[in-house]
């Protein structure tokens, strides 16, 4: 099995007014995730995502998929989706902080598995 594409999906979440979190840094009423979706050859997709919130990670949508297109896609398109601990050692040599965009990557190559 194979990686054949990386996607990305901005998703916006709105939040209960009754759950609303409010605090010293205002409102929080819409929760900003990235889904992200590994293609296989053999037509199996694992779904992962990132939750965004700079104040949690400093991870937002924009910069989460620039890495994940730009820096991520390029090393795991091609690769077998099962050697999960190789494939997230290339990730996190290639790119450093970014917890929450990582994350949602292996997510999704456990998914893949199932």
């Amino acid at each position: 099995m194979k990686i054949t594409k990386i996607e990305t999906i901005p998703v916006q979440v709105p939040i209960h007014p009754q759950r609303a979190i409010r605090g010293g840094r205002g409102s929080h009423t819409v929760s900003p995730f990235l889904l992200v979706k590994i293609h296989t050859d053999e037509d199996i997709i694992g779904l992962g995502e990132v939750s965004c919130t700079p104040v949690w990670s400093g991870e937002d949508q924009v910069t989460s998929a620039h890495f994940i297109h730009n820096l991520l896609a390029p090393l795991l398109v091609g690769q077998d989706p099962t050697q999960i601990e190789r494939l997230m050692r290339q990730v996190n040599r290639a790119v450093a902080n970014n917890p929450f965009t990582k994350s949602a990557i292996e997510m999704a190559l456990w998914d893949i598995l199932g």
